[in-house]
């Protein structure tokens, strides 16, 4: 089992270089005239994003106050039950 801050270390570390992949990648283009877009990462972020949240984390309680986006619960009851 491995700690939080292993987690959040190896989640910091692996978004690290996959910048450093997509700088490398529009520097290294070799078509010029059609240059790489932010957009034309933005699968590969989203799978990332799943791959760092949910299975990363997939062990440890959910964040109560997380966005469903970040692996919080998709429905939180606000309403309190009615009296009886």
């Amino acid at each position: 089992m491995t700690s939080q801050t292993e987690r959040d270390q190896f989640a910091a570390e692996f978004n690290r270089r996959f910048e450093e992949f997509v700088s490398w990648a529009n520097e290294h283009w070799p078509e010029k005239n059609q240059p790489l877009r932010p957009e034309d990462f933005g699968a590969s972020r989203r799978e990332i994003a799943l791959l760092l949240g949910a299975r990363l984390h997939a062990g440890s309680p959910p964040d109560a106050s997380a966005l469903p986006s970040e692996g919080g619960e998709q429905y939180v009851n606000v309403n309190p039950a009615p009296w009886p």
